[in-house]
């Protein structure tokens, strides 16, 4: 794995990422990557640690080992080391028999998930998913053979949706809409205006008339697609990116819907099965596109239809982003 400073995208190296559901960290350590860096994830003295994923003896993986003594003890010679980091025993020897401390990660705990950091004191403020009073969410996690900036660009993009999700999100027929975006520092928003209702499968059993998208991002890496009606949020499809490395992008999902009569459970395993079929499609033909950017490089062209393309490379890219003058999208499908 190449090293943090390497990373292909620096506008996103300071951020917190969330790693992991904090009820799966218990009482075995756990392996996660973040930046292309191999990090062991254990809960030492009643709190969870974050520290690089080898012992400084032979560099077996630590997160191969256990929690003994609420210390992190390698599998190969069981060398344990303390929540600091610091070897605290060598098996054998009545007094420790080397110096050693692990390098050590920023971690917190919120709103349910295990975020990390890279930055041994982090001075960014973690960006997490939104509160919704009112609303009800499920969450779920799923990861792409992909670079961070393909992922998240797919996911915010309108145009592949004729063709890659051909009947589940919109059908044959004109499809015309107005768009308005706005940039900052931190991310970019896109408010989307329909002036036809969309016309795939999906649009027909679940959309009660949805006339809005808004389709934001956050840095380092959270977006919101949001589905409106006469300004009403009716569903939000939340996605927190993670870069495990430079072509490899974890996702964890998290899908709102109002409170309502209708058990929360019920609606969304009706959902289920058409955003499952939604990332299939998807996640093939972006890990598709990873192979080929292994071969030719980043020899692309941007679009003026790329709406969210250019603001999204430059924040990725650490620089000040300008908002698309594109002012209307027309779709035209057949069969």
């Amino acid at each position: 794995m190449s090293a943090p400073e390497a990373f292909p995208y620096p506008g996103v190296t300071g951020g917190w990422f969330p790693l992991l559901p904090a009820a799966k960290l218990r009482d075995k350590p756990v392996a996660a990557s973040l930046l292309g860096e191999a990090l062991v994830l254990a809960r030492l003295e009643g709190k969870a640690r974050a520290f690089q994923d080898r012992c400084p003896h032979r560099l077996i993986p630590l997160s191969q080992g256990n929690i003994c003594n609420d210390r992190l003890a390698c599998r190969y010679h069981g060398w344990e080391f303390d929540a600091t980091g610091r070897l605290r025993h060598t098996p054998g020897a009545t007094e420790c028999g080397a110096r050693a401390t692990l390098q050590s990660y920023a971690l917190q705990e919120r709103d349910g998930l295990i975020w990390g950091s890279l930055k041994p004191t982090p001075v960014e403020s973690l960006v997490g998913f939104s509160e919704l009073p009112g609303y009800v969410w499920t969450q779920a996690y799923r990861r792409i053979r992909c670079s961070l900036f393909h992922t998240i660009e797919n996911f915010l993009d309108p145009c592949h949706t004729p063709y890659i999700h051909q009947g589940l999100l919109r059908s044959q027929g004109p499809q015309q809409m107005q768009i308005e975006q706005t940039v900052n520092a931190a991310g970019f928003a896109t408010h989307y205006r329909l002036t036809q209702k969309q016309n795939g499968w999906i649009n027909r059993l679940f959309d009660p008339g949805v006339d809005q998208n808004i389709a934001r991002f956050k840095l380092p890496g959270l977006v919101e697609l949001d589905y409106l009606k006469n300004g009403r949020l009716l569903f939000r499809s939340a996605l927190y990116f993670v870069p495990h490395s430079a072509d490899d992008t974890g996702i964890f999902v998290r899908l709102y819907a109002p409170r309502s009569w209708i058990p929360a459970a019920l609606r969304f395993a009706l959902f289920k099965p058409f955003v499952h079929t939604l990332y299939v499609q998807d996640k093939q033909i972006l890990e598709q596109q990873q192979l080929a950017q292994q071969i030719y490089g980043e020899r692309y062209l941007f679009s003026h239809t790329d709406v969210a393309a250019r603001p999204l490379w430059a924040l990725l890219h650490g620089q000040s982003p300008s908002p698309s003058a594109l002012k209307e999208l027309n779709f035209q499908t057949t069969p």
